[in-house]
This record gives C-alpha cells, sequence and structure tokens, in this order.
C-alpha cells in the first residue's frame, strides 16, 4: 500500500488531483488513508515514477496473481509447443529442399 504521498510522486499527479479524484469518489482509499497501486493503476494508469530527481523507484515488491504461477507454468508450455512446431516445420522445409534437389537431377 501506498502513502497518498508517494502515489501522487509515482503517478505523476499533484496531490491536489489526487485528493479531488479520492472526494468525488473515483479513487478509493483504505481506512488508514493509503492507497492499494491498483487503485491508481485504475484510475491513472501505469506509474510515471514521479521522484523529484526523475529516477524511476520501485513501488516495492511486485505485485502477484494468485494464478501467476499457472499463468507463467502455461506460458513456458506454450514457448515449448511454439518451438517444437517450429522444428516441424524446419525439417518440412529441409525435406522439401531435398525433393526439390531430386527433382532436379
Amino acid at each position: 500500500m501506498l502513502s497518498q504521498r508517494r502515489a501522487a510522486q509515482a503517478w505523476g499527479v499533484s496531490r491536489a488531483r489526487l485528493q479531488r479524484a479520492i472526494n468525488g469518489g473515483k479513487l478509493s482509499i483504505l481506512a488508514d488513508g493509503t492507497i492499494d497501486p491498483a487503485e491508481m493503476l485504475r484510475v491513472f494508469g501505469e506509474a510515471v515514477g514521479g521522484s523529484p530527481s526523475g529516477s524511476v523507484e520501485p513501488l516495492g515488491p511486485p505485485m502477484s496473481h494468485p494464478h501467476e504461477t499457472a499463468l507463467q507454468a502455461e506460458i513456458k508450455a506454450l514457448r515449448a509447443a511454439l518451438a517444437a512446431k517450429d522444428e516441424v516445420i524446419a525439417a518440412k522445409d529441409r525435406n522439401l529442399d531435398d525433393l526439390r534437389q531430386a527433382l532436379t537431377l
């Protein structure tokens, strides 16, 4: 969770704009006054990392989705399947080249 000051910095919005979004009901805050980064993302889009030095600071540990591990496993399996299909296509292309050469002899 982010303080309102840190959220405003990270998203490059003024504290006044942040307060207007909160007061207008556009942006939800927690009971302790902090803001969930997902709420900031929903309302203001991607963070720009507005630190005074201009460098982008990490907002903390990466947020993980409950299904992230399953999604990563699926991505890995799909990449492997794609690589296998690429190899099959390459083998077929080599076979076609061999057949074309045999026909021209």
